[in-house]
């Protein structure tokens, strides 16, 4: 009964993903503030927070006190007001947690690493879209060069231009639904995380 809990918890994260991705509104990627040199800014209460975190790990890994840590440590790295943001590391110290909770994990926590799972998914595959991109766009260069080069096959290289900037075109309109998507699971686990904060209060 629980893995049916969990299947249908994460169908339904699925679910939500898959309706606000057909939505008409754009929703811009959240950027990190920056200082005049063009750095992120660093949140000092953030660093030192999961820096003292870090050390009760490295005490004891396995302690009471270490698996609190992770849980924290989870939060921190996914919490929307730290613009050090991680969600690879929320994921990392989340999966840390489960594994030493001895007592089952509620399904609220499980729908968390879901959505934690699906954003480390569409950021890897984002990066990927990336450097087809940029691949892409060096092959768009060379046919510029070529094309200008060797006159004698201009209507060849003009057809390759046009199916190169037609493939670019499709990866950049995927890799803008992919950040919309993130962004919107982002939001989700900003209200997971305020739900979790009212239940503990």
């Amino acid at each position: 009964m629980p893995k049916l809990t969990v299947k249908i918890n994460c169908i339904m994260v699925l679910a939500l993903v898959l309706v606000l991705t057909g939505c008409s509104h754009t929703q811009n990627i959240s950027q990190k503030p920056s200082s005049p040199t063009g750095q992120p800014i660093a949140n000092d209460k953030y660093s030192r927070e999961i820096m003292e975190l870090n050390q009760v790990i490295s005490k004891n890994s396995k302690s009471a006190e270490a698996k609190k840590a992770h849980l924290r440590l989870a939060h921190l790295y996914s919490d929307h007001k730290n613009h050090l943001r991680n969600y690879q590391k929320s994921l990392k110290h989340l999966k840390f947690y489960v594994i030493l909770e001895e007592s089952p994990v509620d399904g609220e926590t499980l729908d968390w690493m879901a959505s934690l799972k699906e954003i480390d998914r569409l950021s890897k595959e984002i990066a990927t879209q990336h450097r087809q991109i940029k691949k892409m766009e060096n092959q768009l260069q060379q046919s510029k060069k070529a094309k200008l080069a060797l006159s004698r096959t201009n209507h060849k290289l003009t057809r390759e231009e046009i199916n190169l900037r037609e493939k670019n075109r499709k990866l950049q309109e995927s890799n803008q639904n992919l950040r919309k998507t993130i962004e919107m699971l982002k939001n989700l686990d900003q209200r997971l995380e305020e739900k979790r904060k009212n239940f503990n209060n």
